[in-house]
């Protein structure tokens, strides 16, 4: 069963639902600017459930590109993460195969994600995501909340990474011709026959697989002129014109597109899936550090320890020690804070927000601290900053960084609450 519901539903409504399905909601965040909107009714529909909640975003080849839509993402995990959600990230080719293996492998029943602008749908058409939802038996719960639901559209030109390509490429290409061209000489000494064109698909396909789509095509052009001169009759003679160059000319280049755009999307793919396997033992490495410290030095300690080696940077972990903050634990050196760096860090404890470098908030600082707030207050600070005074956090870097903060939150209000306790 599939239910779709408005941002217009009622808590009646939704507690109807409830007797249905099972209490499991997760929300889909993408790179919309009402991501945080939409993280909010989600958090609403779980409370009105009942139940726990998740957020999961979908990380596609080439995302990093749009540093705009990964702040977005990030600061809407965030805003879950201090609203009780477990969040995860899925790396996948696209939105919808990320979605479909998310549910496959959990035991969600309502998912939460927003849609674009309406489309007339055909008579006989039925919506990838109703049918993602049919075959999950997962209840959908549709808002107007932007483009959380796009996918990552293939660009109408290359990318330049697809043109460009290192200038031995394109002499590996020479040669990979060349080679093919004496093979064609030397089988026509024993078969006799000048249709050897096909041997040039080889190296063609080899060069764009390897190399990309521009030494493809010049291994394409090359392959049509050797095969012109020396293997068409007459042999040693041009004719650019003739119909078998220009069916050949056509087939090579779509051929070096296709291989090339093909082996692109494949390799972006293993490389967003070799990074986020290592992310995520990284993060399960933290949580079970984080579990079995007991004090907040060693919390600090191996909060630091882990900022520093995933994301390269120099951290900081600040509290308040006899009513003024003090250094808890630092990676690699002591931070020395100027002016700008102590202002950043004294209004992100008052008021709970990030401030410094690469942020809205006297963003002039070299060093960007991060308030690792609960629902017990404000516990913590987590500084970070690079040698080179730059931002310190890259856009595909930011949700890996509210995760961090997230197991550093709950971490500390644990401490806080074995420290009640014990008074």
């Amino acid at each position: 069963m599939v239910h779709v519901t408005s941002s217009a539903a009622t808590t009646s409504n939704v507690r109807s639902l409830a007797s249905d399905l099972p209490q499991q909601v997760a929300v889909a965040i993408g790179g919309s600017g009402d991501a945080e909107k939409l993280v909010r009714s989600a958090h609403e529909l779980a409370q009105a459930l009942g139940s726990t909640w998740e957020a999961v975003h979908v990380e596609t080849p080439g995302e990093e590109r749009d540093p705009a839509a990964a702040g977005k993402i990030a600061d809407a995990m965030r805003l879950a993460a201090g609203l009780g959600a477990s969040i995860a990230a899925v790396p996948a080719a696209t939105v919808l195969d990320g979605l479909s293996a998310y549910l496959e492998n959990s035991p969600i029943k309502h998912l939460v994600l927003g849609k674009l602008a309406p489309r007339p749908p055909l008579p006989w058409s039925k919506s990838n995501f109703d049918a993602l939802a049919a075959r999950n038996d997962v209840a959908l719960h549709i808002y107007p909340a932007g483009a959380v639901e796009r996918e990552i559209r293939v660009s109408a030109r290359l990318s330049s990474s697809l043109i460009f390509a290192p200038p031995v490429s394109f002499a590996y290409a020479a040669l990979a011709v060349a080679l093919t061209l004496v093979l064609a000489e030397g089988l026509q000494l024993f078969i006799n026959t000048r249709s050897l064109d096909l041997l040039f698909l080889f190296p063609v396909i080899a060069i764009a697989a390897r190399w990309g789509v521009g030494p493809g095509l010049f291994a394409a052009v090359l392959s049509v002129i050797c095969y012109n001169f020396f293997l068409l009759a007459p042999a040693f003679d041009f004719d650019l014109r003739a119909p078998q160059n220009i069916i050949m000319a056509l087939v090579l280049a779509g051929v070096t597109i296709y291989t090339g755009m093909l082996t692109h999307r494949l390799r972006s793919r293993l490389i967003l899936s070799d990074r986020s396997a290592r992310e995520n033992a990284s993060i399960a490495s933290l949580a079970q550090r984080l579990a079995s410290d007991c004090t907040w030095t060693d919390t600090a300690t191996t909060l630091c320890e882990h900022v520093e080696s995933l994301l390269k940077v120099h951290a900081a972990v600040f509290r308040e020690i006899g009513g003024a903050l003090e250094v808890a634990a630092a990676r690699p050196s002591e931070p020395q804070l100027g002016p700008v760096d102590q202002a950043a860090l004294d209004w992100a404890w008052r008021n709970g927000a990030e401030t410094g470098a690469g942020t809205d908030i006297l963003s002039s600082a070299n060093w960007q601290f991060q308030p690792l707030r609960t629902s017990l207050g404000m516990l913590a600070i987590l500084g970070i900053a690079r040698d080179d005074g730059r931002d310190p956090i890259g856009p595909h870097q930011r949700m890996l960084l509210s995760t961090l903060v997230a197991q550093a939150a709950l971490a500390h209000e644990r401490l806080r609450l074995e420290d009640d306790m014990r008074s």
